[in-house]
């Protein structure tokens, strides 16, 4: 008969499974379209990195919490279970860089020409992988100073409890760590800030679109969609998707912060919520995207 938590873990385990599985496809059909595909490169780069993130995000996340659940013993030094814990928050904020990025390129893509973004339509292309670069180096300085607040030995490798990583080596209730949190959350709303503004856009400049056609195919039976109104859904519900679930999964965060102890429900909760994101995203891709060849998914 299975516990509590082997039942847990079992349930983690398919979560990653599958998001790593629909991320590592996401990636390769990507892979494939960038050499192929001249026009669309700079885009299919930056879903190659977002793909890359997230499938991070899953192993880093996901199978140290499996393993945990599953009492294995735990092998790794302090060391080991600091740069576990690092990678975690690495591809986290990584993911969310991607996104949005991914967001602001397809505004300045759809931006009408008598607009400001629309200067930038031919120099957006040279900037992603500068910007891809930026990201990267801008995640690792400013979650560089997580290494010094890790636990010591006695919590960190108790082979009861497996490896204590993730939010289990931050105490909440720690002022250090507290900074910290403090510190990741404003990255994070900033760049949800930016997000939502592309998204405002481009709802925007889609629903101004969408008077247009209609006002000039007012007697035609059928109107189809263009590419990059296909394309704009795609963003704008991925967009969506992450906002929705890293809002909810900062909340239960936020609640411990105020509590005298903590649940393990509700780090369960905020564990599955992070990783619904990097699951959902890579099918929400790879369903909606229209400019991915039909060979490769059939």
């Amino acid at each position: 008969m299975l516990n509590y938590d082997e039942i847990l873990g079992i349930a983690y385990l398919q979560l990653t499974g599958l998001g790593f599985l629909g991320n590592c496809i996401l990636l390769c059909l990507n892979t494939i379209n960038f050499f192929i595909d001249h026009k669309t490169r700079p885009k299919k780069l930056l879903i190659i990195h977002l793909s890359f993130s997230n499938a991070m995000l899953l192993l880093f996340r996901g199978i140290p919490t499996v393993t945990r659940l599953w009492r294995v013993k735990c092998f790794l030094n302090d060391l080991g279970i600091g740069i576990i814990t690092y990678m975690q928050i690495i591809s986290r904020s990584l993911s969310l860089a991607s996104t949005c990025l991914l967001s602001a390129f397809q505004a300045i893509t759809i931006s009408p020409n008598d607009s400001r973004l629309a200067e930038l339509k031919m120099k957006a292309p040279k900037c992603i992988m500068p910007n891809i670069l930026l990201c990267w180096v801008f995640c690792l300085l400013l979650h560089m100073i997580i290494l010094p607040y890790q636990p010591g030995k006695k919590n960190t490798t108790d082979t009861k409890d497996g490896c204590n990583t993730g939010i289990r080596s931050l105490d909440v209730h720690n002022k250090n760590h507290i900074k910290l949190i403090i510190i990741a959350c404003m990255h994070h709303i900033l760049l949800l800030c930016l997000m939502t503004c592309f998204s405002v856009y481009m709802v925007l400049i889609l629903h101004r679109h969408k008077r247009h056609v209609h006002h000039i195919h007012s007697n035609s039976l059928s109107i189809k969609t263009s590419p990059e109104t296909r394309a704009t859904q795609t963003i704008l519900i991925l967009v969506g998707t992450f906002v929705l679930f890293n809002i909810l999964s900062p909340v239960f965060i936020i609640h411990m912060l105020y509590t005298k102890f903590t649940n393990n429900w509700m780090i369960h909760t905020s564990g599955f919520l992070s990783l619904g994101y990097p699951t959902i995203s890579p099918f929400i891709l790879i369903n909606i995207e229209k400019q991915i060849p039909r060979i490769c998914v059939q």
